[in-house]
């Protein structure tokens, strides 16, 4: 199993579990999106994933939204299910650092 290491600001410290359970439960709501066939729902998600990835400090969670809001746009189903299975692995192992910033 890959663990993958991130170093964000300490000051988000105390709120970072609740930013994991979100975007897990928003991975939840894609794989919904891609059932239902609803390519629209799943952009809006990947464009969210990508905000937050760079307010948070995971450059590579900005990746993957970006790239799932482009299947999206794309209707590339398959493609965004795979997109999505990579963040959740992501999420799953990465390890973060805190550290004061600034």
């Amino acid at each position: 199993m890959t663990r993958f290491q991130v170093t964000v600001d300490a000051d988000l410290e105390p709120i970072m579990d609740r930013y994991f359970a979100i975007q897990q439960k928003e991975l939840s709501l894609m794989d919904e999106a891609i059932v239902d066939g609803d390519p629209k729902t799943l952009s809006r998600l990947g464009h969210k994933l990508k905000g937050t990835g760079t307010s948070y400090g995971f450059p590579r969670l900005t990746e993957l939204g970006l790239a799932i809001e482009n299947a999206g746009k794309d209707e590339d189903l398959p493609k965004a299910q795979e997109l999505i299975s990579q963040a959740r692995n992501y999420i799953e192992n990465v390890e973060v650092v805190y550290q004061e910033i600034g």
